[in-house]
């Protein structure tokens, strides 16, 4: 009778000893997480890929699993590659791992370390969140559909003179997608009219985002891991990188303050129309000090340069999928044809009422298939921590591969195959038996995570949702035969597009081409609703 109980104490005895010593251990001592092997000195400089390095981490989690140490030249680099601990470190967790790492290149040099995206989470970026959050911080943002359908009409009427103008291989697809996407997001944050070709502004805005792309590409530049070389002066051979910083600073100074003269300029003329950046100027009216029209311009840029670049991104990967799989397109059109009835186009107010769902269904597979920043942006660490008992150090700067999350087969069964039915029930005719068996809804993962996910994903929502079912709605997209792309391919940098291809864009109907003639060759009038004007309470 005693053994039982003897066992059964020193099982407990065993356990506390285990525990405590679990809770005594100096931080110091334990594990860290696994990574490939380290060189001396150097650690895992010379395992950095140059670039697309979200894939050279998906086959990395394959051997070390979903959370991975390296050590470049000394600093702690973390990636994780599952949705589980990018949730359990990056938002449970948010309160230490909300900052960003210094970057040299891209913060010191080219002029980001003010942006929303770079700023160290403290005050400013607060307000700028507050602000982000009252302009476009809810899943259906009404104020905002005039300007994103009008616009996204005139994309529809942009791409059908293109195409009888000539242009039968959809070479400059891309360019009207950049063109609409900055109508929308110029005339939400300064209420500036875009011209029809060639506006500086929109210009503006994709060199910037190229510059900030690029400038924060890991692993690529030297002055990254070396800080002190930024002090090298200009001519000396190992400096080309100031070289080009100079350059790319240069259109920073100009997209933060060109657009916001242009506002100020019409508030003192009494002209300005209805915008983020004029409510926030005239609710601080004469009292601005310098320090709040600097955190008002970096308010806009975030809006202004997001905004104008990643939904680009999104929507040519769509029309990338469309030449590839003709059968979703015919399945997509007939959800449209069946309610639409070629009598209108489609509205955002259809996706409230959730009369399209496979066009949710394939607005979501787009952005799994076509994340638009792969590897995400780096969080870093306040503080030292613990997770799974490895020790986390503290300054580590921490990865959620998107790219390689949005791969995970279980979550998504075969993931890199394109199927908005892995986001249907079967009652919908998709794959899962009830909405409990749906997967996670990508946009959860592919805007990031915490308190450092964009900001402008739910305005992004609404551009690609529209943008997909009004092109569907009207053209036929397919592939030109000896041009058929094979598999997705994008550009480097940190915001990927996909690389030029050709497709053939013709219009579905007769009906279809009325739809398109009645939209106005023009600019409209389409500002958005006003906003509560608590959004600019004065901090």
């Amino acid at each position: 009778m005693m053994e039982p109980l003897i066992f059964a104490g020193l099982g407990l005895f065993l356990t506390a000893c285990y525990l405590l010593q679990r809770i005594l251990r100096p931080a110091r001592y334990r594990p860290l997480p696994p990574g490939p092997r380290q060189l001396p000195l150097i650690g895992n400089a010379l395992d950095l890929p140059k670039s697309h390095e979200w894939y050279t981490y998906h086959e990395w989690a394959k051997q070390y699993g979903d959370v991975i140490y390296l050590s470049v030249l000394g600093k702690p680099v973390i990636i994780l590659n599952s949705h589980e601990a990018a949730v359990d470190l990056l938002i449970k967790k948010a309160a230490i791992y909300s900052d960003r790492p210094t970057s040299t290149m891209g913060g010191k040099i080219v002029g980001w370390e003010d942006s929303i995206a770079l700023v160290p989470y403290h005050r400013q970026f607060k307000t700028m969140r507050r602000w982000f959050g009252l302009l476009m911080g809810t899943r259906s943002s009404t104020h905002l559909w005039d300007v994103e359908e009008q616009m996204t009409k005139r994309f529809i009427r942009k791409v059908y003179n293109g195409v009888m103008g000539g242009d039968r291989e959809g070479l400059k697809v891309e360019e009207k997608i950049r063109w609409t996407a900055g109508a929308i997001i110029l005339r939400i944050t300064y209420g500036y009219a875009v011209a029809e070709k060639d506006d500086p502004f929109i210009q503006l805005a994709g060199n910037a985002m190229e510059s900030f792309s690029q400038s924060m590409e890991p692993g690529v530049w030297a002055v990254d891991f070396f800080p002190i070389l930024r002090h090298l002066p200009s001519w000396f051979p190992l400096a080309h990188f100031k070289r080009i910083g100079k350059k790319w600073r240069a259109l920073i100074d100009d997209v933060g303050k060109t657009p916001l003269d242009f506002v100020k300029n019409q508030i003192m003329q009494g002209t300005a129309p209805l915008s983020f950046v004029r409510d926030l100027l005239e609710e601080r009216g004469p009292e601005m000090t310098p320090a709040d029209e600097s955190l008002i311009q970096w308010a806009a840029v975030g809006v202004y340069t997001g905004g104008a670049d990643t939904t680009v991104s999104a929507i040519y990967s769509f029309f990338l999928a469309m030449t590839s799989h003709p059968e979703i397109q015919k399945r997509a059109q007939s959800e449209l044809d069946h309610v639409l009835c070629n009598e209108r186009l489609p509205t955002l107010q259809d996706r409230q009422n959730g009369l399209f769902p496979y066009i949710d269904a394939l607005a979501k597979e787009i952005v799994r298939w076509a994340p638009v920043v792969p590897a995400g942006l780096p969080h870093a660490l306040r503080e030292e921590d613990e997770y799974r008992g490895w020790r986390i150090p503290k300054g580590s700067q921490i990865y959620a591969n998107i790219w390689g999350i949005t791969r995970n087969a279980t979550m998504y069964p075969s993931p890199h195959e394109f199927r908005p039915e892995r986001f249907l029930t079967k009652a919908q005719g998709g794959d899962c038996e009830t909405e409990n068996d749906l997967p996670l809804d990508p946009t959860k993962i592919i805007f990031g995570y915490g308190k450092r996910s964009c900001p402008g994903q739910h305005l992004a929502e609404l551009s690609i949702w529209i943008s997909i079912a009004m092109s569907l709605a009207v053209y036929n997209i397919s592939a030109i035969k000896g041009h058929e792309p094979s598999v997705y391919d994008c550009e480097r940098g940190v915001v990927a597009h996909p690389k030029p291809f050709k497709c053939e864009i013709s219009v579905r109907s007769t009906k279809a081409e009325e739809l398109i003639k009645a939209i106005p060759d023009h600019d409209v009038t389409a500002w958005m609703h006003p906003l509560p004007k608590k959004q600019t309470t004065k901090e």
